[in-house]
């Protein structure tokens, strides 16, 4: 018979289920309850076997929707299609939590990871790892974007977004072999490059800071081992990753160079070489401090965390800390190397010789720093000025 909405709210519950056929849609019926719950399905066939989708209850849907939908729900049987496993697979689809587990699982060896793992941490999870990845748009990524500020952080996060969905296909999640492209069309603000140095003035706050920390918490103390952790990222212009995540077997006394192995600095993937950072007598008395104290339970790190077997955790708090003591509101650990860098060119040193130190793989990375060059030719012009005194 034809359900209509008086037959539907007729149907009365039974000591068993039953079901209400209806003559217009073939397999459409109402399913009815002993306790009374009605819930419109369709049954129908895919390759032989018996198939129900369930479309909704007579609350949600009239007889008319419910007609509308198992219409629909047949032509795309008759496609070829599976209503019942593509609704399946939508409900399981990964979310922005799967998709930063796997993707933990392929980057998380590599150098860089820690400050990725941050952004998904605090900037990507909480907006989308609910979210299925299929139904993450554009236009909520663009918002995403605009209301973090369009800051840098809101940018790297957007792009790395991309990136491991860009992955997702090698990891065979789509059955069509293409992952959803929903940053693909977010305008993004122009990346500029910062250029950030410490004056004079402020190298020496930040000396003087250095010292002041180490004398208020003793050579055990997590606070001290960061303050030697400034100390070797100014005095030999690693990224700060390098020496973070050093370890004792990469030093070599002898030498008096840190061997960093090629999975663990950023060119190295790529040139499959490691790099030889270059110590300074200082660097290395530093690390005879940090050998010497070291804690019994700190392991193979260098500089040893506050945790059993881990190297320095939560680093942003400390740097913080020591940033708003010194007075330097916006630096960061990075614009130490680069302050290496600015250092270096000021003592007469080419660009060449900055790359090798920097550990550059080719000089086009090192021209960044060329007006260096010209600032500190005008410098040395003007130091023989005072000289002549004509």
């Amino acid at each position: 018979m034809k359900l209509t909405k008086t037959a539907v709210e007729g149907a009365r519950p039974q000591a068993q289920r039953y079901r209400l056929n209806d003559s217009l849609v073939p397999g459409l019926c109402l399913l009815v309850l002993p306790s009374g719950a009605r819930t419109w399905y369709l049954r129908h066939r895919v390759d032989g076997r018996q198939r129900e989708l369930k479309l909704g209850t007579p609350a949600e849907l009239t007889p008319d929707d419910a007609r509308r939908l198992a219409r629909t729900a047949l032509a795309r049987v008759r496609e070829g299609g599976d209503p019942v496993e593509e609704r399946r697979q939508r409900r399981e689809a990964p979310t922005g939590r799967d998709l930063f587990d796997r993707h933990r699982l392929a980057r998380g060896d590599r150098p860089g990871w820690v400050t990725e793992q941050h952004i998904w941490e605090t900037h990507l999870l909480p907006a989308f790892g609910r979210t299925q990845l299929v139904r993450i748009t554009t236009p909520m990524v663009q918002d995403f974007y605009d209301r973090s500020g369009r800051r840098p952080v809101a940018r790297a996060a957007v792009l790395q977004l991309g990136r491991a969905l860009r992955l997702s296909e090698l990891w065979g999640w789509w059955p069509d072999g293409r992952a959803p492209t929903p940053c693909r069309g977010v305008e993004l603000a122009p990346k500029t490059a910062r250029e950030r140095y410490l004056t004079t003035d402020e190298l020496i706050r930040l000396r003087q800071a250095l010292v002041r920390w180490e004398e208020l918490a003793g050579p055990m103390a997590v606070r001290w081992r960061f303050a030697q952790l400034i100390r070797l990222l100014l005095l030999t212009g690693c990224r700060l990753r390098e020496v973070l995540h050093a370890r004792w077997e990469w030093i070599d006394w002898a030498g008096c160079r840190l061997i960093i192995p090629a999975d663990h600095h950023k060119t190295g993937r790529r040139t499959g070489r490691a790099r030889r950072v270059l110590l300074v007598p200082r660097a290395m008395e530093i690390l005879e401090d940090l050998r010497r104290w070291h804690p019994s339970d700190g392991g193979e790190w260098v500089i040893a965390g506050g945790r059993p077997g881990q190297p320095l955790g939560g680093y942003h708090t400390l740097w913080k800390e020591l940033r708003d003591e010194v007075g330097l509101a916006d630096f960061r650990p990075h614009d130490l190397r680069h302050s290496f860098a600015s250092l270096g060119l000021s003592a007469g040193h080419g660009l060449d010789v900055l790359g090798q130190l920097l550990g550059h793989v080719s000089l086009q990375s090192t021209r960044r720093y060329a007006h260096l060059v010209e600032d500190a030719a005008r410098a040395a012009v003007a130091r023989i000025e005072r000289e002549v005194g004509v």
